[in-house]
């Protein structure tokens, strides 16, 4: 082939082959291996540190339950965490449709929360983790109560609302 017929090696062509051809013969074959890993590492592990899969969590575990007007009332159910996320703070939203006044939330059995504007927050939930949440209230009338429970992040809801019940006896 004549030389007519070919094209000049490009600027960035030249310098890649420039730089390649500076480094030590020996040196290469462990470097070209230390780049394909570092490669192959941002391409499988990486991502999985960043953490980018779903955020949601149910409530679960707690079942229609019974109290005596005016005496604390307990609610025992869990948070679990069906994504491969961290949620942080973990919180437990309710509302009420009869008059109640919430004493407190308990996360683990450890970590008593203030139940303050509808929801209570505590702690950190890791991925595919379920914790034990009570819920403790006096319900000021006799009758049934409904309660609307969901999980949240802070302020976003991040699960379905479940609803449930507990029937309050009088004094």
């Amino acid at each position: 082939m004549s030389s007519a017929l070919q094209s000049p090696p490009s600027a960035r062509g030249a310098r890649l082959r420039s730089a390649v051809h500076r480094i030590p013969p020996r040196l290469r074959l462990p470097l070209g291996l230390l780049l394909l890993f570092g490669v192959a590492f941002c391409l499988a592990i990486l991502p999985l540190f960043m953490l980018k899969g779903t955020l949601r969590a149910e409530i679960a575990g707690m079942q229609s339950s019974t109290g005596v007007a005016g005496q604390p009332t307990t609610v025992d159910l869990g948070i679990d965490n069906v994504g491969d996320r961290a949620i942080s703070p973990v919180c437990l939203v309710a509302s009420f449709d009869a008059p109640v006044a919430v004493q407190q939330v308990v996360f683990q059995g450890l970590d008593s929360v203030a139940f303050k504007d509808g929801r209570a927050c505590g702690g950190e939930l890791s991925g595919q983790q379920t914790i034990s949440v009570k819920l403790t209230f006096v319900p000021q009338q006799a009758g049934t109560v409904h309660l609307r429970l969901v999980a949240a992040q802070g302020s976003k809801e991040i699960g379905p609302a479940v609803m449930r019940s507990v029937e309050v006896a009088p004094r």
